[in-house]
């Protein structure tokens, strides 16, 4: 039957990962060896669950999500340690689950089946207190490296596909995301978003100040979309909305919102305050689109778009008096 102890009291120099003991659950239908080794890894601060076959250690897995190490008999009857680690390894959450096989002796045809099927480390039911100690803060060292690693390979991933200056997807980003979403066969609308006189900006007022109107525009363009929609900084001062599985008609609406809060915007520079505004390009996916296509489709929009505005209001200073 599989039981969960309530959390051993700590002591000082006691394995914490992450602040919380290390959570072991132990395989053994010899009743009195898992009792022994219950007490061994409790007083050296892990918090330890027990289970008595296979079967129950399994239940025991799928139920609790934080077991990060499973130590088990080779010699069950029903399911074997091996079998055990196998099922327990598709039944885990806990990513990258340790196993460690318990052996009745130390023989090498046992090790090398064991490593064969992928079993972590070995102990006999022979070894002292202080090697079964040993071997689980071996256990618990290699979790929390594989830990820190994983999370520092997520923050450089993350790093890798995010515009420094405007937190929002970068182009690899954009690409990545579009492309994913069209070779699934779904629909995919795209828009284009242009600053209006962006660089008469940066002239008047500096790069600081044009840095800091492209991270609240972005902040903007993410307040009126939905999950599953991207934002992203394609160059400069243009940005791309992608719309997954989104009417022409739904995206436009879509578009007007962004268009009319990127308007309400103001910046404050001295005696003036500072507007802008945003012109846009759409296109919605067909049979035979690609991302490169839809942005070619949208950039001639923009480009209509842009022309619409006249050679006079692109010299229109934008500032109003406060």
């Amino acid at each position: 039957m599989a039981t969960r102890d309530p959390m051993p009291a700590r002591r000082k120099n006691d394995y914490e990962p992450e602040s919380l003991p290390l959570r072991v659950l132990a395989v053994d239908d010899d009743a009195s060896y898992l009792r022994r080794l219950k007490l061994v890894l409790t007083r050296a601060g892990f918090d330890v669950a027990t289970a008595d076959d296979g079967a129950a250690a399994i239940e025991q897995i799928r139920a609790d999500r934080d077991i990060a190490v499973l130590v088990s008999d080779l010699s069950m009857p029903g399911m074997d340690g091996i079998e055990t680690v196998r099922r327990a390894r598709e039944a885990s959450s806990f990513p990258g689950l340790y196993t460690i096989l318990l052996t009745a002796t130390d023989g090498v045809d046992v090790k090398l089946r064991a490593l064969d099927s992928g079993l972590d480390d070995f102990l006999t039911k022979s070894s002292t207190d202080s090697e079964i100690v040993a071997k689980l803060r071996s256990a618990a060292r290699r979790l929390t490296m594989e830990r820190r690693l994983q999370d520092e390979n997520e923050e450089l991933q993350t790093l890798a596909l995010t515009d420094e200056l405007t937190g929002v997807a970068n182009r690899r980003a954009l690409f990545r995301e579009a492309d994913a979403i069209l070779s699934s066969g779904r629909g995919l609308t795209v828009v284009l978003f242009d600053l209006d006189r962006f660089k008469h900006i940066n002239d008047t007022y500096g790069h600081l100040m044009g840095d800091r109107i492209l991270a609240d525009i972005a902040a903007a363009l993410k307040m009126d979309t939905r999950v599953g929609d991207v934002i992203g900084r394609y160059g400069g001062d243009e940005f791309v909305l992608l719309l997954p599985d989104t009417r022409t008609d739904e995206a436009r609406s879509i578009t007007g919102r962004i268009i009319h809060r990127i308007a309400e915007l103001r910046w404050v520079m001295g005696d003036y305050v500072v507007t802008s505004s945003v012109s846009t390009g759409l296109a919605t996916s067909g049979s035979a689109s690609t991302i490169a296509t839809l942005l070619t489709e949208c950039d001639a929009r923009l480009y209509e778009a842009k022309n619409a505005i006249g050679d006079a209001e692109d010299e229109r200073d934008l500032q109003l008096p406060i």
